[in-house]
């Protein structure tokens, strides 16, 4: 994924490994994906930093929006996976309209189909 975050300035990168030693960035990776962006690109460019983070995400594949029901003070917005940069910003406005208006999460979404597990 190409990302442009300023003029001149872009993200690219991600995988779907599922083991790995830690959550840091790697030799391999940076060199895959680097050779990948010389083939697509024909115009100079630089790498200006190399990062490496984790999806968070469940066994469900979905996220999970909402107050924990033991602890009604922690907000809960996570979980987004992969499609992270698409549903975050859409269940941030589901959030905030409960928060602000009690409106209802979607439930597919809503933390508290894991009450069961957060009660313990």
């Amino acid at each position: 994924m190409l990302t442009s975050i300023q003029k001149d300035l872009f993200w690219l990168g991600s995988n779907y490994l599922w083991e790995f030693p830690d959550d840091q960035p790697t030799e391999q990776f940076r060199k895959q994906t680097e050779l990948l962006l010389r083939s697509w690109l024909k115009v100079p460019f630089k790498i200006v930093d190399h990062k490496a983070s984790v999806r968070p995400a469940n066994i469900e594949r979905r996220p999970f929006v909402g107050f924990h029901p033991t602890y009604k003070n922690i907000g809960i917005l996570n979980g987004m996976g992969t499609k992270g940069c698409s549903l975050a910003p859409f269940f941030a406005k589901q959030l905030t309209d409960h928060l602000i208006n009690g409106d209802q999460i979607l439930p597919e979404a809503d933390i508290n189909r894991f009450s069961k597990i957060l009660m313990r």
